[in-house]
């Protein structure tokens, strides 16, 4: 299986990054009341350093990512990137949901490097992973959600070779191939879609959750990168 993005996306994120990380054999039944004591604490660590909205405006990795959003047609202030939302949820008070032990390790994650995480589930995948601008028209029916959706002209996709997996690039993930409690084998995406989001922080954003996955998963973890400034495809860590 490879992750590849299209010249038009290559063309137009020029200094766009991917960083990945495949765990393979985890366990993510049950609770954690380790790691949901962990999000606590990193909740209070994060208000602490950023106090409101406004702080968290300013930061120059959420406003990398409203103006990637603008830059393909979507308005940010009505439909977020995926990690600014969570981070809006916990600057107002509230804490970080639970969905289940692998989700929440990333979710923790998001909470130092506040860059938006996805993925799927390997087994439900099929064929190779694109990102991609949606010809629009496609079909897609988001996490929960009973209705199928169209997509947009233009708006940014992750796909394989039979669904639409990712709307709007990191907005909201598709519920066939989500990641459950069943999930033994899954694939996560970081990336940097400007020269704003450093090598540094996709790195780290990674390597934190593949601690924290073994810690509270166990299973086996392998990292990866995709800098289209070298290329336009690499092959993912799936056997």
């Amino acid at each position: 299986m490879h992750l590849r993005i299209s010249e038009e996306m290559a063309q137009r994120f020029p200094d766009l990054r991917i960083s990945f990380i495949a765990v393979r054999g985890m366990d993510n039944t049950g609770d954690s009341p380790a790691l949901q004591a962990e999000l606590r604490t990193a909740e209070a660590d994060f208000r602490a350093r950023v106090p409101d909205l406004a702080a968290l405006a300013a930061d120059p990795r959420i406003a990398a990512w409203q103006e990637a959003y603008q830059r393909f047609g979507v308005n940010p202030k009505k439909a977020r990137p995926s990690a600014e939302a969570l981070l809006r949820r916990v600057v107002n008070g509230n804490p970080v949901p639970w969905i289940n032990k692998a989700v929440n390790a990333y979710l923790f994650a998001e909470l130092f490097y506040l860059l938006p995480v996805g993925g799927y589930t390997l087994d439900k995948l099929q064929g190779d992973l694109q990102l991609r601008l949606s010809p629009g028209s496609e079909s897609f029916t988001p996490i929960g959600g009973t209705e199928v959706e169209q997509t947009s002209e233009g708006e940014v996709v992750y796909a394989d070779d039979a669904r639409v997996l990712t709307r709007r690039w990191n907005f909201r993930d598709c519920d066939h191939a989500k990641v459950e409690a069943s999930s033994r084998d899954i694939i996560l995406f970081v990336e940097a879609p400007s020269a704003a989001v450093s090598t540094e922080d996709l790195q780290g954003l990674v390597s934190l959750i593949g601690e924290k996955t073994r810690q509270h998963c166990g299973g086996r973890t392998t990292l990866g990168m995709l800098d289209v400034r070298e290329s336009r495809s690499v092959e993912l860590p799936t056997g």
